[in-house]
């Protein structure tokens, strides 16, 4: 399910929708590669996550992914000048360079931020699972990550963390010519769906973005034996906003509740999930519920999902 925020500060949430047991729940997520370095975030687990494979037959000759060591990070260095061997990071080189057999990067993670080196233009297809993953803010550290955002309104850098004092004032890195450079207006540069950033977080947080995503449990929705779930809303922003639920790709026949009048008495009734759903304006600090119930008279396999 896709969960869009009001224009001014629209973001995406991604979550898979499982009944009885698994099934695939994959997107397609198109990485433009420029020559040099690109920081990407990648919202996809591949399919088969070996960087050899991956990037066979690509112009990629090195990826390189920082893995959260004990020691903060207190300043950010340019990819051309950093240490690989430093611990903390994962590298993988492609076969043919000489360093190759140095490659301590063995799998690609979805909901991780990489820096890629191509050796020319290219746009990489990359087909792998969703899954719901929140941020884990490394305190008073800069953190290697990225979003996903919506591509037609995406918010700037002082809009999305307006709701986070950890991260507020903005100090946040992106890389410009191969070169990490601040965001030196934050109210007016915006951010982009999939580019990775170092951003800095003054003490703990647990900071989503404007909306804050909570699920029963796991990494997304699972349909019980009572055949329903629920997920949680809370707007972290001062300003209203709108909800808007969206199947992305889904075979899972299901119902949203609310509570109303049937028979003269107080129940939930449900209602059929339309592919767009439009929640309740919600205002700022408030909480919100969406209640998923699933026609299971109505699935057609034994192992159904949605996304």
């Amino acid at each position: 399910m896709k969960f869009h925020k009001s224009s001014v500060v629209a973001f995406v949430v991604l979550f898979s929708l499982v009944a009885s047991g698994w099934a695939g729940t994959t997107r397609t997520q198109v990485i433009n590669l420029h020559k040099g370095w690109n920081a990407v975030f990648l919202q996809v687990a591949p399919d088969n996550g070996d960087p050899s494979v991956v990037f066979a037959n690509t112009p990629v000759l090195m990826v390189a992914t920082y893995l959260a060591a004990n020691t903060p990070v207190e300043f950010v260095q340019n990819p051309g000048t950093t240490p690989w061997k430093k611990e903390g990071w994962g590298v993988w080189y492609a076969a043919d360079r000489p360093d190759a057999f140095l490659s301590n990067l063995a799998v690609l993670n979805g909901n991780r931020a990489y820096l890629i080196y191509a050796q020319q233009d290219y746009t990489l297809n990359l087909q792998g699972d969703v899954s719901f993953e929140p941020p884990r803010w490394k305190s008073d550290s800069f953190n290697f990550t990225g979003f996903s955002l919506d591509d037609q309104s995406p918010p700037t850098f002082d809009k999305f963390f307006a709701g986070s004092t950890a991260h507020r004032p903005c100090k946040i890195y992106r890389l410009v010519d191969d070169q990490w450079t601040l965001v030196i207006d934050p109210v007016v540069s915006t951010m982009k769906s999939g580019e990775a950033y170092w951003i800095y977080c003054k003490g703990g947080s647990d900071y989503q973005g404007p909306l804050l995503t909570k699920v029963v449990s796991g990494q997304g929705v699972t349909f019980a034996s009572s055949g329903e779930s629920h997920l949680v809303f809370v707007n972290q922003s001062g300003d209203p906003l709108a909800v808007r639920v969206e199947s992305v790709s889904t075979d899972l026949p299901l119902s949203y509740m609310m509570r109303g009048v049937s028979d003269s008495k107080i129940e939930n009734i449900a209602f059929d999930l339309p592919a767009n759903y439009q929640l309740p304006v919600m205002e700022a600090g408030k909480t919100s519920a969406l209640w998923l119930k699933l026609k299971r008279a109505q699935m057609t396999s034994s192992s159904q999902s949605g996304l």
